[in-house]
């Protein structure tokens, strides 16, 4: 195993999702991959740019398999400009936290989250996303 990356974890680590913003550029650079880091702030990049994506609840953690979903979705959205993984992965999170925003305000729990998440998936609109989308760049650290 490549020493770079030995001393990770995985989805139930306590750390900040922004604190992993240099292992993944080191991890992009090494792969040519995007690397999306889920958290309060997702964070993507391609080894040089850095973006966020601030939509979500926290809720999300509590929930199985929303993770195979994003990814579902995030391949998707790549599927449609292979050239923009970048801002395709972006944009792929923020949709998805935009559902559970809406899914979040009329749930009671992660069940009817769950439920209320796939109903808002279906019903987004482009009003929808335009209009809450958070997504943001970060200062390139060298």
């Amino acid at each position: 195993m490549d020493r770079r990356y030995s001393d990770t974890i995985g989805v139930d680590s306590s750390h900040e999702s922004t604190d992993a913003v240099k292992s993944a550029k080191a991890l992009a650079q090494a792969t040519g991959a995007i690397v999306a880091v889920s958290g309060a702030v997702d964070i993507i990049t391609d080894g040089k740019r850095v973006v966020g994506a601030h939509n979500g609840v926290a809720m999300l953690q509590r929930i199985t398999a929303t993770g195979c979903s994003v990814t579902a979705l995030i391949a998707a959205f790549i599927a449609v400009d292979q050239s923009r993984a970048l801002e395709a992965t972006a944009a792929a999170l923020s949709v998805f936290g935009i559902a559970s925003e809406i899914g979040m305000n009329m749930a009671n729990g992660p069940a009817t989250l769950r439920m209320h998440l796939i109903d808002s998936l279906h019903g987004l609109d482009e009003d929808a996303v335009t209009s809450r989308v958070k997504i943001t760049g970060f200062c390139d650290e060298k």
